[in-house]
């Protein structure tokens, strides 16, 4: 299966060396969580990064950052990312609401818009890395958001469980699909380090 690349969205993205995709199998992984901490990693090695929340209906990533108080600057020249920190600019979905507890209820193609929009008119500037955080799953949202973005590799987030780890089986065989490279699979939540004796458990697996 081709990956169709939108050409606004492609000459909008030429600035930008690298786009990694992160996604998985299902919610509640903490695939945002994931994208957070590795676009901050980045920037610690003096890498300019972007981070691109398009989960459209659970947009945490602004929360996560500290930054959920600001708000995008739209003008007709394009859309102004939120500056994180020097080297870091996000864009969510966040941004755009009047209240965080309202739910976003749009349909499919509407979502696309939102997304196509974000893809083609954010001035992102010069950039070493677009991280993307992908609505989770491997439906019709995130098929989507895979064809619209000219991803150069893919992150899969999942946990110990055998109920995730069955869904990223098919997150694996979704990017493959996509001729998505994957980069790497993070298991997330593996287990924690007892502070007293220094064993390992694994709490959730």
């Amino acid at each position: 299966m081709s990956v169709q690349v939108d050409p606004k969205v492609e000459e909008n993205l030429k600035k930008i060396k690298h786009r990694l995709l992160v996604f998985s199998g299902k919610g509640g992984v903490g695939k945002s969580t994931v994208a957070a901490n590795l676009a901050l990693s980045f920037t610690q090695k003096n890498l300019t990064v972007g981070l691109l929340d398009v989960d459209i209906h659970g947009p945490n990533l602004a929360k996560i950052l500290g930054v959920e108080d600001k708000r995008l600057d739209v003008s007709p020249e394009g859309i102004t990312p939120v500056k994180v920190n020097g080297n870091l600019k996000l864009v969510s979905m966040a941004f755009l609401l009047e209240d965080p507890n309202l739910p976003v209820i749009w349909r499919g193609p509407m979502k696309m818009k939102a997304i196509q929009q974000f893809l083609g008119d954010v001035n992102w500037g010069e950039l070493d890395w677009l991280i993307i955080d992908s609505p989770p799953g491997t439906g019709d949202e995130p098929l989507s958001v895979a064809q619209l973005i000219p991803a150069t590799g893919a992150l899969i987030v999942t946990t110990p469980q055998e109920i995730s780890l069955l869904d990223s089986r098919k997150a694996v065989t979704f990017a493959r699909r996509l001729n998505l490279k994957i980069v790497g699979i993070v298991e997330n939540m593996s287990g924690l380090i007892c502070p007293h004796c220094g064993q390992k458990i694994n709490l959730f697996k």
